[in-house]
Protein backbone atom coordinates (compact mmCIF):
# COMPACT_ATOMS: atom_id res chain seq x y z
CA UNK A 1 0.00 0.00 0.00
CA UNK A 2 1.52 3.14 -0.93
CA UNK A 3 0.10 6.71 0.23
CA UNK A 4 -0.41 8.62 -3.32
CA UNK A 5 0.36 7.34 -6.64
CA UNK A 6 1.20 9.99 -9.23
CA UNK A 7 0.03 8.61 -12.90
CA UNK A 8 2.35 10.42 -15.81
CA UNK A 9 5.98 11.82 -15.26
CA UNK A 10 5.22 14.76 -17.25
CA UNK A 11 6.06 18.59 -15.94
CA UNK A 12 2.41 18.46 -13.51
CA UNK A 13 2.95 15.02 -12.69
CA UNK A 14 6.86 15.60 -11.94
CA UNK A 15 5.70 19.00 -9.89
CA UNK A 16 2.95 17.09 -7.77
CA UNK A 17 5.70 14.31 -6.56
CA UNK A 18 8.32 17.09 -6.27
CA UNK A 19 5.78 18.89 -3.68
CA UNK A 20 4.54 16.13 -1.87
CA UNK A 21 7.80 15.00 -0.38
CA UNK A 22 9.00 18.38 0.13
CA UNK A 23 9.88 21.01 2.59
CA UNK A 24 5.87 22.42 2.64
CA UNK A 25 4.34 18.86 3.21
CA UNK A 26 5.06 18.55 6.77
CA UNK A 27 2.83 21.37 7.40
CA UNK A 28 0.05 19.86 5.69
CA UNK A 29 -2.23 18.39 8.48
CA UNK A 30 -3.83 15.79 5.79
CA UNK A 31 -0.30 14.03 4.89
CA UNK A 32 0.69 14.44 8.58
CA UNK A 33 -2.56 11.76 9.07
CA UNK A 34 -0.99 9.59 6.13
CA UNK A 35 2.46 9.56 7.94
CA UNK A 36 0.87 8.71 11.39
CA UNK A 37 -0.78 6.00 9.53
CA UNK A 38 2.26 4.48 8.09
CA UNK A 39 3.91 5.03 11.10
CA UNK A 40 7.11 6.44 8.51
CA UNK A 41 7.94 8.79 5.97
CA UNK A 42 5.14 9.23 3.36
CA UNK A 43 4.88 6.97 0.44
CA UNK A 44 4.68 8.49 -2.77
CA UNK A 45 5.79 6.56 -6.02
CA UNK A 46 5.40 8.18 -9.55
CA UNK A 47 4.63 6.09 -12.55
CA UNK A 48 5.15 6.46 -15.95
CA UNK A 49 4.13 4.75 -18.96
CA UNK A 50 7.34 5.54 -21.66
CA UNK A 51 10.41 5.33 -20.76
CA UNK A 52 11.75 8.64 -20.08
CA UNK A 53 10.46 11.78 -17.84
CA UNK A 54 8.88 14.81 -19.24
CA UNK A 55 5.82 13.92 -21.63
CA UNK A 56 5.25 16.45 -23.83
CA UNK A 57 8.39 18.12 -22.83
CA UNK A 58 10.91 16.32 -25.03
CA UNK A 59 14.64 18.21 -25.60
CA UNK A 60 16.99 16.09 -28.05
CA UNK A 61 20.70 16.90 -28.36
CA UNK A 62 21.40 17.17 -31.78
CA UNK A 63 25.19 15.25 -32.90
CA UNK A 64 27.46 17.41 -33.17
CA UNK A 65 25.84 20.31 -31.51
CA UNK A 66 25.92 19.60 -27.76
CA UNK A 67 24.95 23.09 -26.19
CA UNK A 68 21.88 22.68 -28.46
CA UNK A 69 18.39 20.99 -27.89
CA UNK A 70 15.67 20.42 -30.43
CA UNK A 71 12.74 21.13 -28.07
CA UNK A 72 10.30 18.72 -29.95
CA UNK A 73 7.72 19.35 -27.47
CA UNK A 74 6.98 22.46 -25.25
CA UNK A 75 10.06 24.83 -25.52
CA UNK A 76 9.40 28.42 -23.87
CA UNK A 77 7.67 29.92 -20.97
CA UNK A 78 6.98 33.99 -20.39
CA UNK A 79 9.03 35.85 -18.04
CA UNK A 80 5.15 36.40 -16.66
CA UNK A 81 4.14 33.40 -15.80
CA UNK A 82 3.68 32.87 -12.18
CA UNK A 83 4.91 29.85 -11.31
CA UNK A 84 6.98 28.73 -13.99
CA UNK A 85 9.05 31.86 -13.95
CA UNK A 86 9.52 31.04 -10.04
CA UNK A 87 10.20 27.67 -10.37
CA UNK A 88 13.42 28.02 -13.16
CA UNK A 89 14.80 30.73 -10.45
CA UNK A 90 14.11 28.14 -7.48
CA UNK A 91 15.75 25.42 -9.09
CA UNK A 92 18.63 27.31 -10.59
CA UNK A 93 18.30 26.36 -14.36
CA UNK A 94 19.70 28.73 -16.87
CA UNK A 95 17.01 30.62 -19.06
CA UNK A 96 18.01 32.90 -22.25
CA UNK A 97 16.33 34.87 -24.41
CA UNK A 98 13.48 33.81 -27.14
CA UNK A 99 13.05 36.32 -30.00
CA UNK A 100 10.35 35.66 -32.26
CA UNK A 101 9.62 38.69 -34.80
CA UNK A 102 13.00 40.07 -35.82
CA UNK A 103 12.29 43.15 -38.75
CA UNK A 104 14.22 41.07 -41.31
CA UNK A 105 12.54 38.16 -41.19
CA UNK A 106 9.81 37.15 -43.52
CA UNK A 107 6.36 36.47 -44.16
CA UNK A 108 5.82 34.60 -47.55
CA UNK A 109 1.77 34.39 -48.64
CA UNK A 110 0.03 33.76 -51.33
CA UNK A 111 3.33 33.32 -53.11
CA UNK A 112 4.34 36.53 -52.16
CA UNK A 113 7.40 37.30 -50.39
CA UNK A 114 8.06 40.21 -47.84
CA UNK A 115 9.54 41.51 -44.43
CA UNK A 116 7.40 41.25 -41.27
CA UNK A 117 7.63 45.24 -41.45
CA UNK A 118 5.78 45.54 -44.83
CA UNK A 119 2.64 43.89 -43.38
CA UNK A 120 2.37 47.83 -42.83
CA UNK A 121 2.38 48.57 -46.68
CA UNK A 122 -1.46 47.75 -48.21
CA UNK A 123 0.26 47.61 -51.72
CA UNK A 124 2.54 44.10 -50.56
CA UNK A 125 0.07 42.38 -48.42
CA UNK A 126 -1.87 40.02 -50.96
CA UNK A 127 -5.10 40.66 -49.16
CA UNK A 128 -8.04 42.78 -49.82
CA UNK A 129 -8.59 43.61 -46.24
CA UNK A 130 -11.41 45.08 -44.87
CA UNK A 131 -10.42 49.62 -43.86
CA UNK A 132 -10.48 48.89 -40.26
CA UNK A 133 -7.25 46.47 -40.32
CA UNK A 134 -6.00 47.61 -43.13
CA UNK A 135 -1.88 48.51 -43.16
CA UNK A 136 -2.16 45.94 -39.73
CA UNK A 137 0.08 43.33 -38.91
CA UNK A 138 -1.90 40.18 -37.81
CA UNK A 139 -0.67 40.90 -34.23
CA UNK A 140 -2.14 44.16 -34.58
CA UNK A 141 -5.25 43.07 -36.12
CA UNK A 142 -6.24 40.49 -34.01
CA UNK A 143 -5.87 42.57 -30.78
CA UNK A 144 -7.59 45.35 -32.58
CA UNK A 145 -10.66 42.79 -33.25
CA UNK A 146 -10.47 41.81 -29.61
CA UNK A 147 -10.33 45.55 -27.94
CA UNK A 148 -14.22 45.75 -29.90
CA UNK A 149 -15.05 43.80 -26.80
CA UNK A 150 -12.46 45.06 -24.20
CA UNK A 151 -11.16 48.18 -24.82
CA UNK A 152 -8.35 47.94 -22.60
CA UNK A 153 -7.64 43.86 -23.36
CA UNK A 154 -3.77 44.37 -24.23
CA UNK A 155 -3.16 45.01 -20.65
CA UNK A 156 -5.67 42.71 -18.36
CA UNK A 157 -4.31 40.05 -16.77
CA UNK A 158 -5.35 36.42 -16.08
CA UNK A 159 -7.54 37.91 -12.69
CA UNK A 160 -8.77 40.25 -15.08
CA UNK A 161 -10.39 37.86 -17.72
CA UNK A 162 -11.64 35.77 -14.69
CA UNK A 163 -13.85 38.39 -13.73
CA UNK A 164 -15.63 39.16 -16.92
CA UNK A 165 -15.62 35.11 -18.57
CA UNK A 166 -18.69 34.24 -17.31
CA UNK A 167 -20.72 37.57 -17.74
CA UNK A 168 -19.14 38.95 -21.07
CA UNK A 169 -21.55 39.03 -23.80
CA UNK A 170 -21.72 40.14 -27.73
CA UNK A 171 -25.08 40.77 -29.49
CA UNK A 172 -26.91 38.87 -26.57
CA UNK A 173 -24.95 35.71 -26.24
CA UNK A 174 -22.64 35.23 -23.81
CA UNK A 175 -18.31 35.19 -25.20
CA UNK A 176 -18.18 31.64 -23.83
CA UNK A 177 -21.05 30.38 -25.86
CA UNK A 178 -19.58 31.97 -29.31
CA UNK A 179 -16.85 30.11 -31.26
CA UNK A 180 -13.84 32.79 -32.05
CA UNK A 181 -13.82 32.01 -35.85
CA UNK A 182 -17.47 33.23 -35.97
CA UNK A 183 -16.41 36.74 -33.94
CA UNK A 184 -13.82 37.09 -36.54
CA UNK A 185 -15.65 36.30 -39.76
CA UNK A 186 -18.32 39.19 -38.11
CA UNK A 187 -15.71 41.62 -37.66
CA UNK A 188 -12.77 41.37 -40.54
CA UNK A 189 -15.00 38.97 -42.82
CA UNK A 190 -13.68 35.57 -44.42
CA UNK A 191 -10.66 37.51 -46.25
CA UNK A 192 -9.50 39.34 -42.84
CA UNK A 193 -9.76 35.93 -41.31
CA UNK A 194 -7.42 34.32 -43.72
CA UNK A 195 -5.35 36.78 -43.19
CA UNK A 196 -5.07 36.07 -39.86
CA UNK A 197 -5.19 32.42 -40.32
CA UNK A 198 -2.22 32.67 -42.96
CA UNK A 199 0.33 35.77 -41.19
CA UNK A 200 -0.41 34.49 -37.52
CA UNK A 201 1.20 31.04 -38.09
CA UNK A 202 -1.21 29.09 -36.12
CA UNK A 203 -3.97 28.05 -37.37
CA UNK A 204 -5.35 27.02 -33.89
CA UNK A 205 -5.41 31.07 -32.70
CA UNK A 206 -8.15 31.58 -35.00
CA UNK A 207 -10.23 28.36 -34.49
CA UNK A 208 -14.12 27.94 -33.71
CA UNK A 209 -12.97 28.34 -30.34
CA UNK A 210 -14.41 29.00 -26.87
CA UNK A 211 -14.52 32.40 -27.86
CA UNK A 212 -13.63 34.37 -24.34
CA UNK A 213 -11.01 31.70 -23.38
CA UNK A 214 -9.79 32.39 -27.31
CA UNK A 215 -9.43 36.23 -26.65
CA UNK A 216 -7.92 35.55 -23.56
CA UNK A 217 -5.07 33.12 -24.89
CA UNK A 218 -4.22 35.91 -27.79
CA UNK A 219 -3.72 38.51 -25.14
CA UNK A 220 -1.71 36.60 -23.17
CA UNK A 221 0.60 34.63 -25.41
CA UNK A 222 0.91 36.41 -27.91
CA UNK A 223 -0.38 40.22 -28.35
CA UNK A 224 -0.60 41.92 -25.02
CA UNK A 225 0.67 45.03 -23.91
CA UNK A 226 3.57 45.36 -22.79
CA UNK A 227 5.08 42.48 -25.67
CA UNK A 228 5.27 39.29 -24.40
CA UNK A 229 9.07 38.48 -23.13
CA UNK A 230 9.77 34.68 -24.23
CA UNK A 231 12.29 32.66 -22.52
CA UNK A 232 13.89 29.05 -23.27
CA UNK A 233 15.64 27.16 -20.92
CA UNK A 234 19.31 26.79 -21.85
CA UNK A 235 19.73 23.40 -21.19
CA UNK A 236 16.18 22.29 -22.66
CA UNK A 237 12.99 22.46 -21.06
CA UNK A 238 12.93 19.04 -20.48
CA UNK A 239 15.54 20.02 -17.52
CA UNK A 240 12.78 20.98 -15.58
CA UNK A 241 10.59 17.81 -15.19
CA UNK A 242 13.95 15.67 -15.08
CA UNK A 243 15.16 18.28 -12.03
CA UNK A 244 11.87 18.11 -9.94
CA UNK A 245 11.96 13.95 -10.02
CA UNK A 246 15.42 14.12 -9.41
CA UNK A 247 14.79 15.98 -5.93
CA UNK A 248 11.57 13.74 -5.38
CA UNK A 249 13.98 10.80 -5.74
CA UNK A 250 16.07 12.46 -3.48
CA UNK A 251 13.88 12.81 -0.77
CA UNK A 252 12.35 9.50 -0.93
CA UNK A 253 10.03 8.83 -3.21
CA UNK A 254 10.14 6.32 -5.85
CA UNK A 255 9.93 6.50 -9.95
CA UNK A 256 8.64 3.46 -12.23
CA UNK A 257 9.21 3.89 -16.16
CA UNK A 258 7.65 1.43 -18.61
CA UNK A 259 4.57 1.38 -16.14
CA UNK A 260 1.16 1.95 -17.67
CA UNK A 261 -2.06 2.64 -15.85
CA UNK A 262 -4.73 -0.03 -17.46
CA UNK A 263 -7.63 0.81 -15.12
CA UNK A 264 -9.04 2.11 -12.16
CA UNK A 265 -11.24 0.02 -9.39
CA UNK A 266 -12.16 1.13 -5.59
CA UNK A 267 -11.50 -1.57 -2.95
CA UNK A 268 -11.91 -1.80 0.61
CA UNK A 269 -8.60 -3.35 2.58
CA UNK A 270 -9.11 -3.56 6.28
CA UNK A 271 -12.05 -1.20 6.56
CA UNK A 272 -10.30 1.49 4.40
CA UNK A 273 -11.44 2.43 1.15
CA UNK A 274 -8.56 2.52 -1.33
CA UNK A 275 -7.92 2.53 -4.64
CA UNK A 276 -6.47 -0.69 -6.76
CA UNK A 277 -4.56 0.35 -9.94
CA UNK A 278 -4.33 -2.36 -12.56
CA UNK A 279 -0.77 -1.62 -14.92
CA UNK A 280 1.19 -3.37 -17.68
CA UNK A 281 4.61 -3.29 -17.00
CA UNK A 282 6.58 -3.31 -20.46
CA UNK A 283 8.02 -4.58 -22.71
CA UNK A 284 6.50 -7.24 -21.75
CA UNK A 285 3.50 -6.35 -21.13
CA UNK A 286 3.82 -7.87 -17.21
CA UNK A 287 0.38 -7.47 -15.00
CA UNK A 288 1.02 -5.56 -11.95
CA UNK A 289 -1.59 -4.38 -9.22
CA UNK A 290 -0.68 -1.34 -6.91
CA UNK A 291 -2.53 -0.08 -4.17
CA UNK A 292 -3.31 3.45 -3.14
CA UNK A 293 -4.88 5.74 -0.52
CA UNK A 294 -5.14 8.78 -2.99
CA UNK A 295 -4.16 8.85 -6.78
CA UNK A 296 -3.24 11.64 -8.87
CA UNK A 297 -3.87 11.89 -12.66
CA UNK A 298 -1.28 14.34 -14.18
CA UNK A 299 -2.71 12.86 -17.56
CA UNK A 300 -3.91 14.60 -21.23
CA UNK A 301 -7.51 13.69 -21.96
CA UNK A 302 -6.47 11.26 -24.67
CA UNK A 303 -4.35 9.58 -21.89
CA UNK A 304 -7.40 9.58 -19.96
CA UNK A 305 -9.99 8.28 -22.16
CA UNK A 306 -7.60 5.35 -22.90
CA UNK A 307 -8.45 3.78 -19.20
CA UNK A 308 -10.52 0.84 -19.15
CA UNK A 309 -14.08 2.18 -19.86
CA UNK A 310 -15.41 -0.58 -16.80
CA UNK A 311 -12.85 2.30 -14.10
CA UNK A 312 -15.42 3.37 -11.58
CA UNK A 313 -14.10 7.13 -12.51
CA UNK A 314 -16.46 6.79 -15.91
CA UNK A 315 -19.83 5.97 -14.14
CA UNK A 316 -19.90 9.59 -13.42
CA UNK A 317 -21.78 11.78 -15.47
CA UNK A 318 -20.71 15.07 -14.69
CA UNK A 319 -16.97 13.78 -15.46
CA UNK A 320 -17.31 12.47 -18.21
CA UNK A 321 -19.26 15.93 -19.82
CA UNK A 322 -15.91 17.95 -17.93
CA UNK A 323 -13.67 15.62 -19.26
CA UNK A 324 -15.60 16.34 -23.10
CA UNK A 325 -14.98 19.94 -22.27
CA UNK A 326 -12.23 20.89 -24.68
CA UNK A 327 -10.85 20.13 -27.64
CA UNK A 328 -7.64 17.94 -29.12
CA UNK A 329 -5.27 19.99 -30.81
CA UNK A 330 -2.28 18.49 -33.37
CA UNK A 331 0.19 20.29 -33.80
CA UNK A 332 3.85 18.60 -34.73
CA UNK A 333 7.37 19.84 -35.43
CA UNK A 334 10.46 19.33 -37.65
CA UNK A 335 14.08 20.34 -36.82
CA UNK A 336 16.70 20.32 -39.22
CA UNK A 337 20.55 20.25 -38.64
CA UNK A 338 23.06 21.41 -41.03
CA UNK A 339 26.58 21.59 -41.16
CA UNK A 340 26.41 25.48 -41.23
CA UNK A 341 23.73 28.56 -40.50
CA UNK A 342 22.65 28.82 -44.30
CA UNK A 343 19.80 31.60 -43.31
CA UNK A 344 22.55 33.71 -41.96
CA UNK A 345 23.73 34.47 -45.76
CA UNK A 346 19.91 36.24 -46.30
CA UNK A 347 20.68 38.50 -43.01
CA UNK A 348 18.36 35.89 -41.08
CA UNK A 349 19.68 35.46 -37.09
CA UNK A 350 16.49 34.94 -34.83
CA UNK A 351 13.38 34.68 -34.41
CA UNK A 352 11.42 33.08 -37.56
CA UNK A 353 9.50 33.64 -40.70
CA UNK A 354 5.90 32.74 -41.33
CA UNK A 355 4.24 31.33 -44.65
CA UNK A 356 0.72 29.82 -45.59
CA UNK A 357 3.09 26.83 -47.12
CA UNK A 358 2.27 23.59 -45.28
CA UNK A 359 5.97 24.60 -42.79
CA UNK A 360 3.42 27.33 -41.60
CA UNK A 361 6.74 28.94 -39.02
CA UNK A 362 10.29 28.50 -39.25
CA UNK A 363 12.47 29.26 -36.55
CA UNK A 364 16.18 30.03 -36.16
CA UNK A 365 17.17 28.33 -33.90
CA UNK A 366 20.60 28.80 -33.47
CA UNK A 367 24.50 28.05 -34.20
CA UNK A 368 26.68 25.80 -31.73
CA UNK A 369 29.90 28.07 -31.77
CA UNK A 370 27.23 30.71 -30.52
CA UNK A 371 26.59 29.06 -27.43
CA UNK A 372 27.75 29.46 -23.99
CA UNK A 373 30.51 27.29 -23.36
CA UNK A 374 30.92 26.04 -27.09
CA UNK A 375 33.77 26.15 -29.71
CA UNK A 376 33.49 29.04 -31.64
CA UNK A 377 34.66 27.42 -34.49
CA UNK A 378 31.77 25.04 -35.02
CA UNK A 379 28.70 26.64 -37.16
CA UNK A 380 26.58 23.24 -36.85
CA UNK A 381 23.64 24.83 -36.85
CA UNK A 382 19.82 23.85 -36.14
CA UNK A 383 16.73 25.44 -37.47
CA UNK A 384 13.16 24.74 -36.71
CA UNK A 385 12.06 24.09 -39.86
CA UNK A 386 8.27 23.10 -39.66
CA UNK A 387 6.21 24.46 -36.53
CA UNK A 388 2.34 23.73 -37.69
CA UNK A 389 -0.96 22.86 -36.51
CA UNK A 390 -4.61 21.70 -37.23
CA UNK A 391 -5.12 20.90 -40.85
CA UNK A 392 -0.96 21.53 -41.97
CA UNK A 393 -0.37 18.00 -39.37
CA UNK A 394 -2.10 15.91 -41.78
CA UNK A 395 0.26 16.73 -44.67
CA UNK A 396 3.35 16.13 -42.68
CA UNK A 397 1.87 12.80 -41.54
CA UNK A 398 0.87 11.70 -44.85
CA UNK A 399 4.74 11.97 -45.79
CA UNK A 400 5.29 9.63 -42.54
CA UNK A 401 6.13 5.64 -43.63
CA UNK A 402 2.74 3.77 -42.86
CA UNK A 403 3.82 1.98 -39.67
CA UNK A 404 4.27 5.28 -38.44
CA UNK A 405 1.21 7.05 -39.10
CA UNK A 406 -1.74 7.43 -36.64
CA UNK A 407 -3.40 4.24 -34.76
CA UNK A 408 -4.95 2.92 -31.99
CA UNK A 409 -2.90 2.97 -29.22
CA UNK A 410 -0.36 -0.41 -29.19
CA UNK A 411 -1.30 -3.57 -27.38
CA UNK A 412 2.08 -4.60 -27.38
CA UNK A 413 4.09 -1.48 -25.98
CA UNK A 414 2.92 1.84 -25.67
CA UNK A 415 4.58 4.34 -28.45
CA UNK A 416 7.97 6.17 -27.62
CA UNK A 417 8.45 9.82 -28.71
CA UNK A 418 11.84 8.93 -28.54
CA UNK A 419 11.23 7.16 -32.19
CA UNK A 420 11.49 10.86 -33.47
CA UNK A 421 13.91 10.79 -37.05
CA UNK A 422 12.61 12.06 -39.94
CA UNK A 423 12.04 9.73 -42.87
CA UNK A 424 13.68 11.24 -46.25
CA UNK A 425 10.58 11.98 -48.18
CA UNK A 426 9.40 14.37 -45.33
CA UNK A 427 12.57 16.00 -45.29
CA UNK A 428 12.84 16.52 -49.18
CA UNK A 429 9.25 17.99 -49.35
CA UNK A 430 10.52 20.37 -46.12
CA UNK A 431 13.57 21.32 -48.01
CA UNK A 432 11.58 22.10 -50.68
CA UNK A 433 9.20 24.43 -49.00
CA UNK A 434 12.28 26.57 -47.33
CA UNK A 435 13.48 27.19 -50.72
CA UNK A 436 10.27 28.71 -51.77
CA UNK A 437 9.52 30.35 -48.86
CA UNK A 438 13.45 32.12 -48.97
CA UNK A 439 13.59 32.51 -52.37
CA UNK A 440 16.09 32.00 -55.44
CA UNK A 441 19.24 33.21 -53.08
CA UNK A 442 18.48 30.76 -51.01
CA UNK A 443 21.52 28.07 -50.67
CA UNK A 444 20.41 25.10 -48.63
CA UNK A 445 22.90 22.44 -48.36
CA UNK A 446 21.53 19.01 -47.29
CA UNK A 447 20.47 18.80 -43.61
CA UNK A 448 23.03 16.49 -41.41
CA UNK A 449 20.32 15.74 -38.76
CA UNK A 450 16.37 15.83 -38.98
CA UNK A 451 13.85 14.99 -36.21
CA UNK A 452 9.66 15.13 -36.25
CA UNK A 453 7.56 14.62 -33.56
CA UNK A 454 3.62 14.73 -34.26
CA UNK A 455 1.77 15.01 -30.36
CA UNK A 456 -1.93 13.33 -31.53
CA UNK A 457 0.13 9.54 -31.51
CA UNK A 458 -1.56 8.04 -28.13
CA UNK A 459 -1.24 8.13 -25.55
CA UNK A 460 -0.71 11.41 -25.94
CA UNK A 461 -3.53 12.61 -28.13
CA UNK A 462 -2.91 16.29 -28.85
CA UNK A 463 0.19 18.91 -28.40
CA UNK A 464 -2.62 21.04 -26.74
CA UNK A 465 -6.14 21.55 -25.70
CA UNK A 466 -8.83 23.98 -25.79
CA UNK A 467 -11.43 25.02 -24.45
CA UNK A 468 -15.31 24.08 -26.17
CA UNK A 469 -17.79 27.04 -27.27
CA UNK A 470 -20.30 26.73 -24.21
CA UNK A 471 -17.78 25.33 -22.03
CA UNK A 472 -17.46 27.30 -18.37
CA UNK A 473 -14.02 27.03 -17.71
CA UNK A 474 -14.18 28.74 -14.21
CA UNK A 475 -16.61 25.78 -13.28
CA UNK A 476 -15.23 22.77 -14.99
CA UNK A 477 -11.50 23.28 -13.89
CA UNK A 478 -11.86 22.95 -10.08
CA UNK A 479 -14.02 19.84 -10.32
CA UNK A 480 -11.56 18.21 -12.27
CA UNK A 481 -8.96 18.83 -10.14
CA UNK A 482 -11.23 16.62 -7.97
CA UNK A 483 -13.78 15.04 -10.03
CA UNK A 484 -15.26 12.73 -7.59
CA UNK A 485 -16.35 13.84 -4.37
CA UNK A 486 -16.16 10.66 -2.59
CA UNK A 487 -13.15 9.17 -4.14
CA UNK A 488 -9.49 9.96 -3.53
CA UNK A 489 -9.06 10.61 -6.70
CA UNK A 490 -7.17 13.99 -8.24
CA UNK A 491 -6.23 15.52 -12.34
CA UNK A 492 -4.10 17.74 -12.99
CA UNK A 493 -2.29 18.82 -16.62
CA UNK A 494 -2.27 21.70 -18.98
CA UNK A 495 -5.42 20.26 -20.46
CA UNK A 496 -8.09 21.74 -18.11
CA UNK A 497 -6.33 24.99 -17.34
CA UNK A 498 -6.39 28.71 -17.95
CA UNK A 499 -2.68 28.60 -20.10
CA UNK A 500 -3.26 25.15 -22.29
CA UNK A 501 -0.38 24.15 -24.05
CA UNK A 502 1.94 26.24 -21.54
CA UNK A 503 3.71 24.43 -18.72
CA UNK A 504 1.94 27.55 -16.67
CA UNK A 505 -1.32 25.74 -17.19
CA UNK A 506 -0.04 22.32 -16.10
CA UNK A 507 1.27 23.75 -13.14
CA UNK A 508 -1.09 26.30 -11.58
CA UNK A 509 -3.50 23.30 -11.59
CA UNK A 510 -1.03 20.96 -10.40
CA UNK A 511 -0.42 23.65 -7.71
CA UNK A 512 -4.03 24.40 -6.83
CA UNK A 513 -4.57 21.06 -6.73
CA UNK A 514 -2.23 20.41 -4.03
CA UNK A 515 -3.53 23.45 -1.89
CA UNK A 516 -6.83 22.74 -1.89
CA UNK A 517 -6.94 19.03 -1.76
CA UNK A 518 -3.42 17.79 0.13
CA UNK A 519 -3.32 21.53 2.32
CA UNK A 520 -0.29 21.98 1.05
CA UNK A 521 1.47 25.70 1.98
CA UNK A 522 2.12 27.28 -0.90
CA UNK A 523 6.11 27.47 -1.50
CA UNK A 524 7.97 30.21 -0.02
CA UNK A 525 9.61 30.77 -3.56
CA UNK A 526 6.45 31.34 -4.60
CA UNK A 527 4.76 34.56 -3.85
CA UNK A 528 1.63 34.23 -1.52
CA UNK A 529 -0.19 37.08 -3.93
CA UNK A 530 0.29 35.10 -7.28
CA UNK A 531 -3.18 34.90 -9.14
CA UNK A 532 -3.41 31.39 -10.14
CA UNK A 533 -6.82 31.19 -11.09
CA UNK A 534 -9.99 29.13 -10.72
Amino acid sequence: MIDVAVIGAGVSGAYAAWRLLGPESEGSSMLEDLRRRRRGPLAVSLFESSGRVGGRLFSVTPPGMPHMHAELGGMRYLSSHPVVADLVDHLGLPSVPFPVDEPKNLAYLRQRRFTLPQFADPNVVPYDLPAAIRGNTPDEALLSVIERFFPNAASMDHQAWDKVKATATADGRKLYDVGFWNLLLDAVGQEGWKFLDDGFGYGAVVANVNGIEAMEASVADFVGSPPPNYLLLRDGYQTMPEELVRRFVAEGGSVHLHHQVRRIDRETVDGEEVLRLTLSVWPAGRPLTVRARHVILAMPQRSIELLDPDSFLFSSDQFLSDLGSIIPRPASKLFLGYDRPWWEDLGLRAGRSVTDLPLRQVYYWGVEGDQTGADPANRNALLLASYNDISDVEFWNELLPQPNRLAPVAQTRPPRPMDAVAPGALVEEAQRQLRELHGPDARIPDPTVAYFQDWVQDPYGAAYHFWQVGAKSWEVMPRMRHPLPDANLYVCGSAWSTGQGWVYGALTQAELMLEEHFRLARPTWLSPSAYLGS
